[in-house]
């Protein structure tokens, strides 16, 4: 069936198995399913929806609200709540239990979860068993790295989101490589940079979809190679030639080989999609999966669909940073977790939960729960028994399943926070995510910005939260001057207050980046961070397929390039027979 998007107005399908997977993830309370509805809105935008709950790149000063201590946090200190340092909010020093009150059926569901929220400690930032890293978010087991966000398993890594890399700076969806430089959705690489969409190589410089190969320059679609300058073959000593007269320090050979490199994009042909050793599925970079739909950066992953950025995930659908779960709807930062709906940053062996967040360490059975360790039937982290949860449970389900409006909740002469929002003036609340109200972050903090751009205005006409930038601090001393070829750079750079060349935003260079620079011959960037990955990003085809033929053959495909691009789009076996 087709329904018209609530928030967007779009047509969307709902098929008969979406509905099956709804039924199956339904609760069941003293031999009554609770069914969760079919969606009101689009699979787009309730992913726009989770994505503007999660903050991962913008950190800020503060001081901890239980020690006083100055720290790192992805909370302004303009937070409702408050925010505790890593130790801290891991120490015995509290309890999630603190904050908790009994369920008022006089008000909406959501009211309350925000004033259990908004009391509630939070952790500055979700950091686990890291050392050296403060200046990192959602990253864990990892040590000496700066200004890296969604990563796991990295040592002395720089900007960007690795995973299982040591010495890489710049990175986008790098996996297993090390001493790379400005890589984008690629693995196993060493000492490679400017590559995008590679793997299992070394030595490669400004390469596109290459594989299995080394020492290549300006390649596309190549597979097994070696000595390829422009997907021209060339012996070792003549390509070493002219590697070696080639200054990649220079930022005008840097932009020369970025526009050789497009044009020889035009002209070899690309598979419809990045992935290997799939079954039945739809989406882009998927690997090792089955039965999985419209999802997008997927490893091992089987009956999925509507996600993204997951690792072995089974049973799910609509959710988002995911890894070892099973029966995930309608969830935003998990691991190691099963039959969860509607949580965000809940992880680590968490099971059974409805509407929490940052609930983690064997926390299960609980309702609308914030913070918790530890913890079973909880609900607005108040304890109950067993029995008395399972009795109270349903009959807030009940209540949230009519109508409730949420206007005019009038507390000191202000309107709720909840007043309205991307729901509406009145609508069921049970089977819906958290309304943009909810979020404590502006849109423009969010990771739904990279992925769903609103200027400010578009933000606020959507009931999003907006954080307008603090330039109360910007630096008003003299303009250092980069030098072209890093050859050139002294070592005072690292004391020096830079801006960006595009947005006019003050970085840094940290003494170990500029090491890194120097061992792989690298031109300083003369961009900051931000602007860097907004570009990295830029370089990805968009979350969105397209029904287009194989321009080879004629073979139907889903595919991320829209039919506009002027790409050679080919299905898995014409491409094979170009490539192999």
């Amino acid at each position: 069936m087709f329904k018209a998007c609530k928030n967007c107005q779009q047509n969307f399908e709902i098929t008969t198995d979406d509905l099956k997977f709804y039924d199956k993830i339904s609760p069941v309370f003293n031999g009554k399913k609770y069914q969760i509805p079919a969606p009101t809105f689009c699979p787009s935008c309730r992913q726009q929806r989770r994505m503007a709950i999660r903050n991962e790149r913008n950190l800020y000063h503060r001081k901890c609200d239980m020690t006083g201590k100055q720290i790192i946090s992805m909370y302004h200190s303009s937070c409702p709540f408050p925010v505790y340092s890593q130790d801290e909010w891991y120490s015995d020093k509290w309890d999630g239990l603190n904050s908790g009150q009994e369920y008022n059926f006089d008000k909406s569901f959501f009211e309350q979860f925000k004033e259990v929220r908004d009391k509630t400690p939070h952790q500055s930032l979700i950091s686990y068993k890291n050392e050296n890293c403060s200046f990192c978010n959602v990253v864990g087991t990892s040590r000496n790295c700066y200004l890296i966000f969604g990563s796991i398993n990295c040592e002395d890594c720089f900007y960007g989101s690795p995973y299982n890399c040591k010495n890489c700076i710049d990175s986008l969806v790098l996996r297993n490589s090390e001493l790379c430089y400005e890589c984008i959705d690629s693995d196993k690489l060493y000492s490679c940079s400017n590559c995008q969409n590679c793997a299992n190589s070394f030595n490669l410089r400004f390469c596109y979809e290459v594989t299995n190969s080394n020492n290549c320059l300006a390649c596309v679609g190549l597979n097994q190679k070696e000595f390829c300058i422009l997907n021209k073959q060339y012996s070792k000593n003549e390509y070493e030639k002219i590697i070696n007269q080639t200054n990649f320090s220079d930022h005008l050979i840097i932009k020369e080989m970025d526009r050789q490199l497009n044009e020889l994009k035009l002209k070899i042909p690309h598979k419809y999609y990045v992935g290997l050793n799939n079954e039945n599925f739809s989406g882009n970079y998927i690997f090792n999966s089955k039965n999985t739909f419209f999802t997008f950066n997927a490893e091992k992953c089987e009956d999925v669909k509507f996600m993204s950025q997951m690792l072995e995930i089974k049973d799910s659908m609509d959710s988002d940073f995911g890894e070892n779960g099973e029966m995930q709807y309608e969830c935003s930062g998990f691991y190691h977790s099963s039959f969860n709906s509607f949580c965000y940053l809940c992880w680590d062996g968490i099971n059974n939960l409805f509407y929490c967040s940052n609930c983690t360490q064997n926390t299960n059975n609980c309702f609308g729960c914030v913070g918790l360790k530890h913890k079973n039937y909880c609900i607005l982290n108040k304890q109950y028994t067993k029995e008395k949860y399972e009795i109270l449970v349903p009959k807030i389900i009940e209540q949230m399943q009519k109508p409730i409006p949420l206007a005019p909740f009038i507390k000191g002469g202000q309107k709720s926070p909840l007043d309205k929002g991307d729901l509406g003036d009145s609508f069921p609340e049970f089977g819906e995510f958290f309304p943009s109200s909810i979020s404590t972050f502006g849109y423009n903090e969010s990771i739904a910005q990279e992925y769903f751009h609103l200027t400010k205005d578009q933000a606020i006409a959507k009931k999003f939260k907006w954080k307008d930038e603090d330039l109360s601090s910007q630096h008003q001393g003299p303009e250092y001057k980069i030098q072209e070829n890093i050859q050139d750079v002294k070592d005072d750079i690292s004391n020096a207050i830079l801006r960006c060349e595009i947005t006019g935003k003050l970085y840094k260079i940290i003494p170990q980046e500029l090491n890194f620079y120097r061992q792989m011959n690298l031109p300083v960037p003369k961009k900051c961070p931000d602007q860097r990955h907004q570009e990295r990003l830029a370089l990805r085809n968009p979350r969105k397929l397209w029904d287009r033929n194989c321009m080879k053959c004629g073979e139907k495909i889903k595919t991320t390039y829209a039919p506009s691009r002027p790409e050679i789009t080919c299905c898995d076996n014409c491409y094979s027979k170009e490539v192999y």
